[in-house]
């Protein structure tokens, strides 16, 4: 059995590496369509950081992927593999659709404010500005 400094030494072990090929997948899909770069950015880390319960008391979590892994592969009939790989599924789906309504939201909120700087809605302060000069 692991000690507690034992668990915290392996997630932080972990988490470094997930952060690093984190940070190369950014390099490595910088060059494509920012709807596309995001949604694959952001699925990458649902995959790498979605905790999963390794036993049923919820003491010790493991990374989903790894336990999905794992059950499918030892316990008979899958165990609670499909039931973890459904719900990594679902948080991937609900993660990317918050990512695409955030990122319609940036583009038309402020990119729109920001290409059209002489728009009806100009502040007072503007318009008394060039009144006086």
């Amino acid at each position: 059995m692991q000690t507690m400094s034992d668990y915290i030494m392996a997630w932080s072990i972990y988490l470094l590496s997930a952060v690093a090929v984190m940070s190369v997948f950014w390099r490595l899909t910088a060059g494509f369509w920012s709807w596309v770069s995001d949604a694959l950015r952001v699925m990458l880390a649902v995959v790498f950081l979605v905790p999963a319960s390794v036993d049923g008391t919820q003491e010790h979590l493991a990374p989903a992927l790894f336990v999905v892994v794992y059950e499918l592969l030892t316990a008979p009939e899958g165990g609670l593999g499909p039931l973890v790989g459904v719900r990594v599924l679902l948080i991937m789906g609900f993660s990317v659709a918050a990512c695409w309504l955030l990122r319609f939201l940036w583009s038309r909120l402020v990119v729109a404010r920001r290409s059209n700087p002489g728009r009806a809605d100009a502040t007072p302060q503007d318009s008394s500005r060039r009144a006086i000069s």
